[in-house]
């Protein structure tokens, strides 16, 4: 099946789709910035930072600590780079993993999902549990790739918010900070995000759709955090 201009077309019409929709979610948060309606998030990866949640202007209205039961935090979810993961809640019976409930504004929720790359990017499934009788949801990387590495910074946005959580014991932060890190950004010599089962493409292409994947990446990367919107929504 060769790779058209039609696949290059599609692939690029979503990223151009999670961008504008991002944009309108945060226009639907700049209309309705009154509204009452709430739900909790439980946030384990970077939103754990006070910094990321201020560089994305999320306001939340109740913090707790919380443990995940049957699940894992695995850097399974593949990222920009060559070896390159960010955080995944993955399915893991007996296991936890330890983060935040946040409870934040349903409007604040779908700004997240866009964030986190669930329209249109299909990063993330949203996952949905309960505490106390009311519903949370987190994230969990659709697909998952092994043997992938956090950045320093993004690991210790975990590990910091570890050393302030009663809930999480010593031993597992030690783990965690022990954890083999990116030190070199190189280019990805893998796809899955936009170019799904390379191998069903003759062999001669596969460089060719390896460097539009990390191009595509890269232009996620690019528009990631950035918003014509974002700085105007207040509380």
């Amino acid at each position: 099946m060769p790779f058209s201009n039609a696949t290059g077309a599609s692939i690029l019409l979503r990223i151009l789709l999670w961008k504008l929709g991002f944009e309108w979610a945060n226009l639907m948060r700049l209309i309705n910035p009154r509204t009452e309606q709430k739900i909790y998030y439980f946030a384990f990866g970077a939103n754990l930072s006070p910094h990321i949640l201020k560089q994305r202007n999320m306001t939340v209205y109740q913090s707790i600590d919380y443990a995940l039961e049957d699940a894992a935090l695995r850097f399974t979810q593949s990222g920009f780079y060559k070896d390159h993961g960010f955080a995944s809640a993955d399915h893991a019976p007996g296991e936890k993993v330890y983060g935040r409930l946040y409870l934040i504004k349903q409007s604040d929720a779908a700004r997240m999902d866009y964030y986190e790359g669930v329209p249109f990017l299909k990063a993330h499934d949203k996952v949905l549990g309960e505490y106390n009788g009311l519903p949370f949801y987190y994230y969990r990387a659709r697909t998952i790739t092994q043997d992938l590495k956090p950045t320093q910074e993004y690991l210790d946005y975990l590990t910091d918010a570890y050393h302030e959580m009663d809930i999480v014991p010593k031993s597992y932060t030690k783990a965690m900070e022990a954890t083999e890190v990116l030190n070199t950004r190189q280019p990805l010599t893998i796809t899955g995000k936009f170019i799904d089962n390379l191998n069903r493409w003759p062999t001669a292409l596969h460089p060719l759709l390896i460097k539009y994947e990390g191009l595509c990446r890269k232009t996620v990367e690019r528009f990631w955090n950035s918003s014509l919107l974002t700085w105007m929504i207040k509380d």
